[in-house]
């Protein structure tokens, strides 16, 4: 059998070739919504595929988005991804994802590689606030580029991210409303702005003086590292907000471990909300980004005008996920 054809799609859903190449396209402008519909659901009857070479030469675009992430070890930034590839996809277009190894050189390499590979436009999550910003201003400079979930200085471009500010506070309020008050805090990476926010918003809350527990990287290997000190320090701590999920998991186990109740002694918190913290026990409060509203927001910057993207830092809201690493008796 024959791959099936723009023509077939069209005759199948009772339209013209030009609506339905528009429909495919993710351009529908001036095409009734019943008719796109119509359209959509003839090519996937059909298991009709775009042909971007063809749309390449034809419009001067490939429907191609490109990201670079920090690290796909980090399962948030996986769930990240796929947030946005379902925004690039429901507009017809694919996404493809690179991963920086959490350095900036090769963040800068992986930046060119996808510019070189005609990507219609490009996504970075910077590794660093200070250092990633020289190789996103020279990119923005030959495509559009949006930063997501983290800013970097003199990027030239706008940035999508988390109030990690907001968040830390909503960490705070709801600890301090379940009578801890000897909160201390797990963290690393504060090369990074949303590192770097979370630490400020911690210490401008409790004072420099709180307790604060800074590691090399955002790994459950760390998390353990975490724990073991936090173990030493029990009664001396009653709550931890951890910076990032995979530092709450090793820290939990660790401290299950060394037979530390959580959350009886010691209440925790994540920040991220990915998938696997349901799954353990105590499942772990965090903190949830509204990834699909980010998402939206930050494909409409990369399509719209080149003004919409000068450098400035938009922020989205927050929400707590109550679990019962903070409350025995949340059911979230």
């Amino acid at each position: 059998m024959t791959a099936p054809r723009l023509l077939d799609v069209a005759a199948a859903a009772g339209v013209s070739r030009a609506t339905a190449s528009r429909v495919l396209a993710g351009t529908p402008r001036n095409v009734d919504p019943d008719l796109a519909r119509r359209v959509e659901e003839a090519a996937r009857r059909l298991g009709y595929r775009t042909n971007h070479s063809a749309r390449a030469l034809r419009t001067g675009t490939t429907g191609t988005v490109g990201v670079v992430v920090p690290s796909l070890a980090n399962p948030y930034f996986v769930q990240l991804a796929d947030a946005l590839a379902q925004r690039v996809r429901a507009a017809g277009g694919q996404l493809v994802v690179s991963d920086a190894a959490n350095s900036t050189a090769i963040e800068a390499e992986q930046i060119e590689t996808l510019l070189s590979g005609r990507v219609d436009g490009l996504l970075v999550v910077p590794v660093s606030a200070a250092a990633s910003g020289a190789a996103v201003r020279a990119a923005a400079g030959r495509a559009p580029v949006v930063l997501f979930d983290r800013w970097a200085h003199g990027s030239g471009t706008v940035a999508v991210t988390l109030d990690n500010a907001a968040a830390v506070r909503l960490l705070l309020d709801h600890l301090e409303g379940l009578g801890r008050h000897r909160i201390a805090l797990v963290a690393a990476d504060q090369a990074s702005s949303s590192g770097a926010e979370r630490l400020a918003a911690f210490t401008a809350a409790r004072g420099a003086g709180a307790a604060t527990v800074l590691l090399p990287s955002f790994t459950t290997d760390a998390g353990r590292t975490a724990g073991r000190r936090i173990a030493e320090r029990r009664a001396e701590v009653d709550a931890v907000v951890c910076g990032a999920d995979v530092l709450a998991v090793g820290l939990v186990s660790t401290l299950q471990r060394s037979a530390v109740s959580v959350p009886g002694e010691i209440a925790v918190t994540g920040f991220d909300d990915t998938e696997l913290l349901e799954l353990l026990d105590p499942p772990i409060t965090s903190i949830r980004h509204p990834l699909a509203d980010m998402a939206e927001r930050a494909l409409a910057l990369l399509q719209g005008p080149a003004a919409d993207r000068a450098e400035e830092v938009e922020r989205f809201a927050p929400q707590l996920v109550v679990r019962a690493s903070t409350d025995a008796d949340a059911h979230a």
